[in-house]
């Protein structure tokens, strides 16, 4: 098993009252394989993605539960190790690259700081690198895109430099939150064929965070489904499209039908 989250709970720390938006859940990702986390706005898959990595915003924090990745618990590791391992053991992909990428740095600065921290690459051997996995997440002209500011790309351009990124000190786990949310039909599905070859070449596991239950018909292996905080139904792929129990997992996937 490469992660395991058990019985985390998050709560928002108010003034007057402490109210939980993460409420108990417990779900595996195992190695090689793609798990989707499903529901909809507000159901807290976004929040707990954050949390596997302690990312979570001003105001949020972890009540109870563990985060076990490669026998250690995330979720109370001091920041200093937790360094080490965002971006070399696990990496994430943010809902919307523009915010996400430093708007006064070229694409290649910022992928080849990435290998500065977890590398032990020179800068000749840094930038043959950046090619190469611009090259692996199907970006042809990666000279150019390697001297390019992040205003200056597509969307597509942006998602897939995102997640080359990522891939950059070859992660085992990489969690893509929405990662197809702010891109039209035919980039959607570019997407989905490249997390495909991701998966297959580099043996990649990803925590999937999407609504789309109609993406993680063709991409994962496993599904988790969240309503207000708690999950209400996990399992096969396959089991929960053909044969869904919940009627919340029923209208997700009717949404997907219509």
């Amino acid at each position: 098993m490469l992660l395991a989250v058990k019985d985390l709970s998050i709560v928002v720390n108010d003034l007057a009252q402490e109210k939980t938006i993460v409420d108990g859940i417990s779900f595996e990702v195992k190695e090689k394989t793609v798990t989707a986390l499903v529901g909809g706005s507000g159901s807290g898959k976004t929040t707990t993605g954050l949390a596997t990595l302690q990312l979570l915003p001003s105001g949020l924090s972890i009540k109870r539960g563990e985060v076990i990745f490669k026998n250690e618990n995330l979720a109370t590791l001091p920041q200093e190790r937790l360094r080490n391992i965002r971006g070399k053991d696990i990496a994430m992909v943010f809902q919307e690259p523009l915010s996400a990428f430093n708007p006064l740095f070229t694409i290649g600065a910022q992928i080849e700081e990435v290998l500065m921290f977890h590398t032990d690459l020179n800068s000749t051997k840094r930038q043959a690198r950046v090619f190469e996995i611009l090259n692996l997440v199907g970006i042809d002209e990666a000279k150019r895109i390697y001297n390019q500011y992040p205003h200056h790309l597509s969307g597509g351009l942006r998602q897939r430099a995102m997640i080359a990124q990522a891939l950059a000190a070859n992660p085992s786990l990489m969690i893509a939150d929405e990662p197809t949310s702010n891109l039209d039909v035919t980039l959607q599905a570019k997407v989905i064929d490249l997390f495909r070859k991701l998966k297959a070449e580099l043996n990649l596991s990803i925590l999937l965070i999407t609504h789309d239950l109609g993406m993680v018909e063709h991409l994962a292996d496993e599904v988790v489904v969240m309503k207000q905080g708690k999950i209400v139904e996990q399992g096969t792929t396959k089991n929960i499209i053909q044969n869904p129990q919940h009627p919340y997992t029923q209208k997700l996937i009717e949404v997907v039908k219509v």
